[in-house]
Formats: C-alpha cells, structure tokens, sequence
C-alpha cells in the first residue's frame, strides 16, 4: 500500500517537474528551446496609391483676367471694333485710335521738312555764287602778278580770296546741318508712317470681351480667358501646408464633373484686413486642365481637394502592424524557413490608417497584421488548415512536377 502511493508520489512530482522545466524553457528570455507560435491573421502587404489631402470649398471663375487700356499720349479714340460677350482669337482688332492727330503731325513735319530742303537750295546757290567769285579773284590775282610786282594790289586780292574761302566754308557748314534736320524729319515722318498701322489695337491673347468702358476710362476693355480655373480661401492651419504647384482636384455638383489640376497662386495676406475678431482667411488660385466640356461656367460652387503629399504605388501595411519604438520601426515577417522574423523597416505616409514602407519590405512577403497577439517572436509560425485546399480540385490544378514535389516533401519530412 505505501509502495503504491509512493509511486503514485512519484509520478505526480516527475509530471509537476516536467511541466514545469518545459513552461521556463519556452517562456524564458532567449531560450534555445524550439517554439511554434500559432498565427492566424496574416496578409502580404499591399502596393496602392496613397495620398495626404484635405478639402475646402471653391468657385469656379475664369483662369486669367487681360486688361486692355487707352493710351491718349498715342492719339484719340475712334471707335471699339467688338462687343461685350464677344469670343476674339489672338490677333482680333479691339478699338481704333483717331488718324486725324498722325495727320496732323504728319503734315507738319513734311511742311518742316520742306522749308529744311529749300533753305539747302538756297545755300547751294550761295557756294556756286561764291566759288564763282573765287576763281575769278584767283585768275586776277595771277594775272597782275604777272604783269606787276606791286605788293599793294597783291596783298588786296589774297584778303579777298581769303575771305570768300572762309564764306564758302560757313555756308558749307550750314549745308551739312540742314542736312542733318532733314534727316531728322524724315525719320519722324517714318515712325509716324509706322504708327498709322498701331491706330487698331489687336488683341494678344483669345479670350470673351467680358466689360468695355464706354467712358473711356481704364482698363478700356477688359477679357477673360476661355481657361477655367476654380478660387477660394484657405485657413490660417491650411495654408502652412499649400504651396504653388501642388495638385488639386475640384468636383462640381450636381453635374459630378471632376477636374484636375494645380494651384497657380497663393495670396500671404488675408483677403480681408486682419483683425483680432475675425479668422483670417488667405485666396488662392487653382488652373484647371482643360476638358472640353461646356457644362462648366463661371460661378458654379466646387468641393476642392488639394494634395499636400502623395505616394504612388507604394507598398502599404496596415497600421496595426508596425510596431514603433523611439527611433525604429518594426513588422513581422512570416519568411520562407517557417520562422517569424523582426524586420527593421523604413516608413513614409501614414494616412487613414495605411502605412507607406519605404524599404525593408517586398511586396511578395506576408507579414502578422496584428502582432500585439504573439506570444513569441522568435519562434516558428503554424497557421489554420484552409479547407479547401484540401479538396481534389486544387491538387487537379497543379502540374505533374508540382504534385511529385509535394508528395515528396511529405513523405521526407
């Protein structure tokens, strides 16, 4: 009787150890005791475009607005060539200067330019005169030194040829600057020649005629571009993240037309004066490209969506599966030996609860998607049965090769 309950004793204390010895090898750090973690939630990660956005409200208006003044240094105004609403291409006539003024001027100036030209004919003359004067002051001057040595006569006749070279000279002079003044009014002819063809003013963009200002004040004309472009106002926590260029998409209800584009401008003072009592909000300028479509007008109401960061075809993992510390962050491979691997990774965007990997990881791995449930990490992995894969049907589906493999592979191991 005391055999049997010692052995009884025995066996309950050698099974009590037993127990005991394997809870401290698989739970101790670093054990090299083998252990199997049992994994049930597991997916590879997924390869999308992820983006960092934000929305607010916007109105669809015209890209750009081309002023087009009056310049009455250049003459006055005769009469404007479009009407309001019309659609002009480049290079369409807008308004008309006045040709009575360039007329005016021009008559002028030909009328000075005349009185310049007979002033050099009469000087002409004048030098003809002269140089006639000369040369018979030079033949009598050699013809009485011939005949008589009498300095007297001599000297008279030199101080004669001498002034009347100098006379010739100035009106040689005079010549050469009336020269110079035709020149001048030639050239003020041509320029005005020139500006008759500027009396229409074209225009130099295309666009709508959306005001003239039958006043004559400034901007005579005013066009709008047939590029649309959506307006509206960002917050004071907005704008920090909007810079120009960024892209942008803009949806106009109830048509449900999307358009894409990019913002153009970016005001850094408030749209209203600021104030302590008031938020400040700060325009901004999206251009939208360009569609064809004509279902879309100025002043239709848009929701905006401007794009503050982006990655495209990224690999992405849920958040729950990356574990962070201070400096890294972590998932948990499933590799191809069986083992549960601590893989160092690189992250990017997080948005909505998707995580970028920037590297570290393959988009062919599979990872735990919740790893907070591991008991271990550094452990082989099993994983529920699939069912169906244990039908007929899968096993027809693999190739001969593939079947003599795996009936190998269970047979050895």
């Amino acid at each position: 009787m005391n055999m049997k309950r010692l052995k009884r004793n025995a066996f309950i204390i050698g099974s009590i150890l037993f127990i005991t010895g394997n809870l401290y090898l698989t739970f101790k750090e670093d054990s090299k005791a083998e252990r199997t973690q049992w994994v049930t939630e597991w997916n590879p990660p997924t390869v999308k475009d992820i983006t960092e956005s934000f929305q607010t409200a916007g109105v669809i208006t015209t890209a750009e607005v081309t002023p087009v003044y009056f310049n009455r240094d250049q003459g006055s105004f005769q009469k404007f060539l479009v009407e309001e609403g019309q659609v002009i291409n480049s290079g369409d006539p807008l308004f008309e200067y006045s040709s009575v003024d360039l007329e005016r001027q021009l008559t002028k100036l030909e009328a000075e330019k005349d009185e310049a030209q007979q002033k050099i004919r009469f000087v002409e003359q004048q030098i003809s005169q002269f140089e006639g004067i000369l040369n018979d002051l030079e033949r009598e001057t050699r013809r009485t030194s011939n005949k008589d040595k009498d300095n007297k006569d001599e000297d008279s006749s030199l101080s004669a040829i001498t002034m009347m070279e100098k006379e010739i000279i100035e009106q040689e002079t005079k010549k050469k600057n009336l020269e110079e003044e035709v020149r001048k009014y030639e050239k003020l002819v041509s320029q005005l020649e020139s500006n008759k063809s500027n009396l229409v003013v074209k225009s130099e963009v295309e666009g709508v005629v959306k005001n003239i200002d039958e006043q004559l004040n400034n901007p005579l004309i005013t066009l709008h571009s047939p590029n649309l472009a959506v307006q509206g106002v960002l917050t004071e926590q907005q704008i920090r993240k909007v810079s120009e260029g960024l892209q942008i998409k803009a949806t106009v209800a109830p048509e449900s037309l999307q358009l894409e584009g990019s913002i153009s401008s970016l005001q850094k003072f408030p749209e209203k004066e600021p104030s302590v009592n008031r938020k400040s909000l700060y325009p901004f300028m999206g251009q939208l490209n360009q569609t064809g479509t004509t279902d879309l007008l100025p002043g239709m109401k848009s929701n905006v969506t401007i794009i503050t960061n982006e990655a495209l075809q990224a690999i992405t993992v849920p958040k729950s599966s990356v574990v962070k510390t201070k400096k890294k962050s972590y998932v948990y491979v499933l590799n191809k030996k069986g083992l549960i691997e601590k893989r160092n990774i690189q992250t990017g965007l997080l948005v909505n609860g998707v995580q970028e990997v920037q590297s570290g990881l393959q988009k062919d791995e599979i990872i735990i998607t919740d790893p907070s449930k591991l008991q271990t990490t550094k452990a082989h992995f099993t994983t529920p049965v699939q069912k169906d894969l244990l039908k007929k049907k899968p096993f027809k589906q693999l190739s001969t090769k593939e079947r003599i493999k795996f009936i190998l592979m269970g047979a050895l191991s």
